[in-house]
């Protein structure tokens, strides 16, 4: 008897299993989804064909107005701008105002609220060499850095003198003089048998950061710390030759600058400062709870040339023109130095400001370009030679788009920074809010905290992923410099390789390592995204700008001195476009995977030379790590290799090596952090814990090993299970990151 319709219907859902229906199913959506990838694809590269990578980087080196450049800055450094303040959210409105002008697909003001410092707005931060019979003072030091050239530079409402977080106290104590304030200058003087206990210490700026000096100055019992620039590093060549006649620092310069250790917010450790974190009390924050407080060279001398003690070493000289003395104390011992310090932790609002230009092809996947907008004064160095060229590039890049109708093939996202000065406070919070987006879909981290701070020569820190796209950029650009190039030397990379040389690897310029100081932290070091941070610096390769941080950083001081005619701006704001163009176009991303292998490498080598004897002394095998650093090059030989198999038409294909590529850097992040730095958790490159500026290859095991050193033989067994607890997360991580490159589970 035939079976009815209905019953065929009900035989045929018996035959054919739900699970094959969903795998048919799953099949023809993977299909629809293949070919609309395919036919984005097939579009952009029709688009291609009208406007390729070469044309777009002439088109940006080209079409570059420093006269733009100019004009944003000249706007930008009219009065301070500090983080936090009413003057950070006027500048925050102007950036969102332009880049909605420019026409950025998207721009957002992302705001948090932190705990920022500041000087009283009434009693001043004051350093008094008091006599303590009375507690007269006969001398005081100056509670704002005088006015010499630029007329914005005696506006009422400009700061007292400070140094961020710095903490509110009064002590009055006899001074030792600390040379750079680094770890070897304080056990010399233990050495010396120098007590720094209940002692004020006076050191100078120029080696190490700030917040280090604090920190170890505190730990050793110092109740106070002044901090000075020596004119032997900023103003070698004498009074006469001082802003607003040069850029070296003039005799009343005081440095401002935060004396925070940790970045970010620091009540929100580890988590971004939303209206809904969590807030540790203050007293648990990691701040200084000593008073610190920056002076001028001309108030330095006041101290320095009254005291008394054993002479200093001959590197421990500066050059104020008498002998430098250890203390403690002065000749005169009545005398004393008070330390009187009035600062405000304060709550407040800092915002970033985010501008989007959309991605044609891959619009989930980020070149993202950073400055901050911040700056303690006026900023025209820090930071806003770097937003003045953050701002022509956007411009560029938008008319580049209404010009020839092209659109990157990945989204380029311009992301001005917020409260970087108070110790990288609101890139590190949105780095934080939106950790799990970028660490699937972030390619770089592009960083200029300053276009310049001199026109010597290029100064670039970067992730070994980088190296080559910066190299090749390099080799691009007009060299700024008329003198060079009647030398033949027509590019930035000439000039660069010639004046600062890589002494481990001949013939190629320096690249330093990416430490910390600055916004890309929470990407290189907490996400794992690789970064870069180029500028332009001056022929003293060991000191920073002259004028950084000061009064002086004005416009004029741009305008008349570093950068006439704004032309290492423009070299800079061209590099800077150049990279992000070929990362943001590139079909398969452009890392330099063999440059990596080669420094994680020469690292190895490193740690063998030097410490190899002293490991040995533990029975502690370097073979796994070494097999691991092996491995990993091994890995990426073959998949170097590899990638010249792969069929680009695919767009599967594309996106998946460019994702293994990605997970390189990531590959790297150990989330339980550094030995005893949590808040650092990248294994291969950190900033050393003695100096937060200098970027260390394996931080955490030389760190570990130093601390070995300078521990007696019975105190080093906790030191050696950090070091071998880490050893094995370091091997680990070596190998996941070569496992990444493959499609290996085992």
């Amino acid at each position: 008897m035939p079976r009815s319709g209905a019953c065929d219907a009900c035989d045929l859902n018996r035959t054919i299993p739900l699970w094959r229906m969903l795998s048919f199913l799953l099949g023809i959506a993977l299909v629809v989804a293949v070919v609309t990838f395919s036919e984005r694809e097939k579009r952009f590269e029709e688009a291609k064909k009208v406007v390729p990578i070469q044309e777009l980087e002439e088109y940006i080196i080209n079409n570059i107005n420093p006269d733009n450049i100019r004009n944003y800055l000249r706007e930008m450094t009219r009065k301070p701008s500090l983080g936090g303040t009413e003057g950070e959210r006027e500048l925050a409105r102007w950036i969102e105002g332009h880049w909605k002008e420019q026409g950025l697909d998207e721009v957002h003001l992302v705001p948090y609220q932190v705990l920022l410092s500041y000087p009283s707005p009434d009693v001043p931060n004051l350093v008094r060499i008091v006599d303590s019979n009375d507690d007269r003072a006969i001398w005081v030091s100056a509670s704002k850095q005088k006015p010499l050239y630029a007329e914005e530079e005696d506006l009422p409402e400009l700061p007292f003198t400070f140094n961020g977080y710095a903490f509110p106290g009064n002590v009055t104590s006899d001074v030792v003089y600390a040379n750079y304030g680094r770890e070897q200058d304080f056990d010399f003087l233990e050495s010396k048998s120098v007590d720094l206990t209940g002692k004020i210490i006076i050191a100078r700026y120029g080696k190490i950061y700030r917040a280090n000096i604090a920190e170890m100055a505190e730990a050793r019992g110092a109740v106070g710390v002044v901090l000075f620039s020596d004119p032997i590093d900023y103003s070698p060549e004498g009074l006469d030759f001082v802003y607003p006649n040069s850029y070296f620092m003039p005799p009343s310069a005081a440095p401002f600058g935060t004396v925070k250790l940790v970045e970010g917010d620091p009540l929100t450790p580890f988590y971004p400062a939303t209206e809904s974190a969590f807030h540790i009390p203050e007293e648990e924050a990691r701040i200084p709870k000593v008073p610190v407080q920056p002076i001028s060279p001309e108030d330095a001398w006041q101290i320095l040339s009254r005291m008394e003690g054993e002479t200093a070493p001959s590197d421990w000289q500066g050059g104020l023109n008498f002998t430098y003395r250890l203390g403690p104390g002065f000749q005169q011992k009545n005398l004393k130095v008070n330390l009187d310090v009035n600062n405000e932790n304060t709550p407040t609002t800092t915002y970033n400001v985010i501008g989007i230009i959309k991605g044609s092809v891959e619009p989930d996947r980020y070149v993202l370009l950073g400055n901050h907008y911040d700056a303690w004064i006026f900023g025209s160095i820090d930071p806003h030679s770097g937003t003045a060229a953050m701002l022509e590039l956007s411009r560029l890049l938008m008319q580049l788009t209404k010009e020839k109708g092209w659109r990157p093939r990945r989204s380029l996202v311009f992301c001005a920074w917020g409260a970087e000065e108070h110790g990288i406070v609101a890139s590190l919070e949105w780095a934080e809010q939106f950790e799990k987006q970028l660490a699937s879909r972030a390619v770089a981290y592009l960083n200029v905290d300053m276009a310049i701070e001199g026109n010597y020569t290029l100064r670039t820190k970067s992730a070994p992923l980088l190296y080559d796209v910066i190299f090749e950029g390099t080799k691009k650009i007009p060299n700024p410099n008329p003198e060079e190039v009647a030398e033949g030397r027509t590019t930035v990379y000439d000039t660069w390789a010639l004046r600062r040389p890589d002494t481990v690897q001949p013939g190629l310029p320096l690249m330093q390592f990416i430490g910390s100081g600055s916004d890309y932290k929470g990407f290189q070091h907490n996400i794992g995204i690789p970064s870069m941070d180029v500028r332009y610096t001056h022929d003293n390769a060991t000191i920073g700008e002259p004028l950084y941080h000061t009064l002086y950083e004005t416009f004029a001081a741009v305008d008349e001195i570093y950068d006439r005619g704004f032309l290492y701006h423009k070299a800079v704001t061209a590099l800077w476009g150049d990279v992000a163009v070929v990362l943001s176009e590139s079909k398969i991303l452009p890392y330099s995977l063999g440059a990596y292998a080669d420094f994680i490498s020469r690292a190895l080598e490193g740690i063998i030379n030097t410490y190899e004897d002293l490991i040995a002394t533990r029975n502690i095998t370097l073979e796994f790590f070494t097999e691991a650093v092996a491995n990993f090059d091994k890995t990426v030989k073959n998949f170097t290799e590899e990638l010249k198999q792969v069929d680009m038409e695919n767009p599967l294909q594309v996106r998946k090596v460019n994702d293994q590529i990605m997970m390189v850097e990531r590959a790297f992040i150990d989330p339980r952090g550094l030995p005893g730095r949590p808040e650092y958790n990248h294994v291969v490159m950190a900033p050393s814990q003695k100096d937060a500026y200098s970027g260390t290859a394996f931080a955490g095991l030389k760190d570990t090993l130093v601390a070995i050193t300078e521990t007696s033989e019975d105190k080093r067994d906790g030191l050696w299970r950090t070091f071998a607890h880490h050893l094995a997360a370091v091997t680990h991580l070596l190998n996941t990151a070569a496992k990444v490159l493959t499609d290996d589970l085992w």
